[in-house]
């Protein structure tokens, strides 16, 4: 038996190396013409009476869904899949574990092993080297079908999500024969040596699946629900589980086709594309509903009598008051719903869309469309990369702290940009246009995403620049704002007089804050930003004390309230772009609390600036929401991030190794392992 091969690095080393490759293949491209708690378990013997072997006690009432699931692909493609639960590992890797418990079952050419660690949030998968699905799509399998599941503990999901994937899979199954996207470089053999293992790690890490078609596809025939009044009602936890994975999987078609309308509008006009867009803005209005549904659910404490936002019940379901369990059923319910109509209508539109940029007639022009902002691009990431060191050598960490990944990760987007570009060249030389279709939306996503990072450097140094031009206006008005509180306050004291306001204190604080930016700005490098922010909710909580006192207008306090608004919005799309920016470049491991709150700060920012709120003061406390939302919104991403980074991951076929003995069971396969999602106390 051929030996295994650890699949895992350490990540710096691999980053400093992919950073360096990102340069090399830009510059060789640019030159190519046109271019829970339980026992530990030892590898186990696995169930004589069917498909499940559950150790761990993980699936209780849900295990026959789960067995019909495994029967159903049985029937329908002829696939064995055995899923086992268990409480760890036993000190082994998941891979090791998976591929020993395989072998010692005798598993054959068909036959999938998922192993899962419910203590450990760990899985693995194993498969013999002869299966019918390349190591890459099963790859994407685990990380689009398995790992969502896994995140959130959803055991029973973890192995329909397997089902239905390779279910998916198997209808159009991968390649077999050896070609990855390193194979596809058309690059001068000394990079390639150096550099192509890398390069085929970043883009089979960072990519989405790249169909044919050019629009993503919604969540509306791809796992959201609507489920009929006639029906038994879901577990509450299903259906909360399944509106957030329809919330995610909502959000990120959206985000895909707003990608995709770009590019389009640059092909083809806005003429062309308007119909698109009308369907793009009513699918996000009907997420951003959903959104703020799922952040009153989310609430501590819920309001009371949670009701729908906006518009009559469904049908099926009287107007009336409701409490408890009633209420948060009725409104996942309408979370999923609604998801399901933004798909609809992105679907009704995306047909229209895909026929005309014709990627699979012609996909030249889209080709050359993305060749020449990509050029653009490996010319701009360098210009960023400059500004980052500049932004670093002249503010405080914490300044730069939300740009400070950015160019690193849009070095790897520029890989995998290449690699997909010179794919698509040689596809085109193959005169096989579908295969150059699918290169280019991953060529255009890979694009976009670059786009997306750089302007976030060039952003945040603008911003920084102007936080440093308004602090010393909030800090005048803060000042005065500490002067007009100190003699409503003074007369009060000196007569013993209650304070049911707390304005004392609030004098402390603030003038504790400007003490404190004062000592920063003397110090050396600082934050501006952060500094602004601090001053502005000193100077908002003193005003707030002030006008619950009546005395603003008589000391001019409405111009004050305006000008302090002015600082607390800038501060406050400051906060929302760090999140968006986020949830963007890792839409793949952001989950939905840190999205559920970014969708509400985008809503409070848009009331602040809206009708809704008409006086100075109501829109300050909009604006003061957006900030804490969006702010909350980031650490959660951040959160998420961390999670994804950390687990062990590995990815099959020639990229990482040679296949071993074909008796080996498992040359094929994957590990990995997920924790919940971050959650606002």
């Amino acid at each position: 038996m051929t030996p295994r091969v650890s699949r895992t690095g350490p990540r710096t080393a691999v980053r400093a190396v992919r950073a360096l490759v990102a340069v090399l293949l830009a510059t060789c491209w640019a030159a190519l013409p046109g271019a829970g708690t339980a026992r530990a378990e030892d590898p186990v013997t696995l169930s004589a009476s069917g498909w499940i072997t559950d150790r761990a006690r993980a699936l209780g009432a849900r295990e026959p869904g789960v067995a019909a699931a495994l029967d159903r692909l049985h029937e329908d493609r002829g696939v064995q899949l055995f899923a086992v639960y268990v409480g760890d590992f036993s000190g082994r890797t998941s891979q090791d574990w998976a591929d020993t418990t395989a072998q010692q079952n005798s598993l054959g050419r068909d036959d999938v092993l998922l192993a899962v660690a419910t203590g450990t949030r760990q899985y693995a998968y194993s498969v013999d080297q002869d299966f019918r699905l390349s190591d890459q799509v099963l790859g994407e399998v685990a990380r689009e079908s398995v790992e969502p599941a896994l995140r959130r503990g959803d055991w029973a999901g973890t192995a329909v999500g397997a089902a239905e994937g390779l279910d998916t899979a198997l209808a159009g199954p991968g390649r077999r024969d050896g070609s990855t996207v390193a194979g596809d470089y058309v690059l001068p053999v000394a990079v390639l040596a150096a550099a192509g293992l890398v390069a085929a790690y970043a883009y089979a890490r960072r990519r989405r699946r790249a169909a044919t078609r050019t629009t993503p596809a919604s969540t509306h025939g791809a796992g959201a629900r609507e489920w009929e009044p006639d029906t038994a009602p879901p577990d509450l936890a299903v259906l909360e589980a399944e509106a957030d994975r329809t919330l995610v999987a909502t959000d990120d078609a959206i985000r895909s086709s707003d990608e995709e309308l770009g590019f389009a509008l640059a092909q083809l006009g806005d003429a062309a594309t308007r119909p698109f867009a009308g369907a793009l803005t009513y699918a996000r209005s009907e997420l951003a509903t959903a959104f703020r549904l799922r952040q009153q659910l989310d609430d501590d404490p819920p309001p009371r009598g949670l009701a729908l936002p906006e518009g009559p019940a469904p049908p099926d379901e009287p107007e009336r008051p409701e409490e408890g369990g009633a209420a948060r059923r009725r409104m996942l319910r309408e979370i999923v719903a609604r998801c399901a109509a933004a798909g609809r209508r992105l679907d009704a539109e995306a047909e229209t869309l895909d026929a005309l940029r014709a990627l699979e007639r012609d996909p030249s022009p889209a080709l050359e469309g993305a060749e020449t902002a990509f050029r653009t691009l490996t010319g701009r990431t360098a210009a960023a990369d400059s500004a980052l060191t500049a932004l670093r050598q002249r503010y405080a960490p914490g300044a730069t702290a939300p740009v400070e990944s950015h160019v690193e990760e849009a070095k790897e987007h520029l890989v995998a940009a290449t690699a997909s570009l010179n794919a698509a060249r040689q596809a085109l030389d193959a005169q096989d246009p579908g295969e150059a279709a699918a290169r280019v939306r991953a060529a255009e996503s890979a694009v976009a995403l670059v786009t997306a990072l750089v302007d976030g450097v060039d952003r945040r140094a603008g911003e920084l620049a102007e936080a440093e031009e308004r602090l010393p206006a909030g800090l005048a008005g803060a000042r005065a704002a500490v002067t007009a509180a100190r003699q409503v306050s003074a007369p009060a004291e000196r007569s013993g007089a209650a304070d049911p306001h707390g304005l004392p204190a609030r004098i402390a604080r603030a003038e504790a804050v400007l003490i404190g930016v004062g000592r920063a700005r003397a110090a050396g490098p600082y934050d501006p930003l952060d500094a602004l922010r601090r001053v502005v909710l000193a100077e908002a909580a003193l005003g707030e004390a002030l006008t619950a006192l009546g005395v603003r207008e008589r000391e001019g306090g409405v111009e004050h309230a305006r000008a302090l608004l002015d600082r607390a919005t800038f501060a406050a799309r400051a906060a929302v772009a760090a999140a968006e920016d986020r949830v963007t470049a890792h839409r793949d491991a952001v989950g939905c609390a840190a999205r559920t709150r970014l969708s509400e700060a985008r809503r409070h920012l848009a009331r602040a600036a809206g009708a809704a709120v008409p006086d100075a003061d109501g829109a300050l406390a909009e604006v003061l929401r957006a900030d804490a939302l969006a702010r909350r919104a980031r650490a959660l991403a951040d959160t998420d991030v961390r999670v994804e980074e950390d687990a062990p991951r590995t990815f099959g076929g020639n990229d990482h190794g040679a296949h071993g003995n074909p008796s080996d069971h498992g040359n094929a396969s994957g590990q990995g392992n997920a924790s919940g999602q971050g959650e606002e106390p």
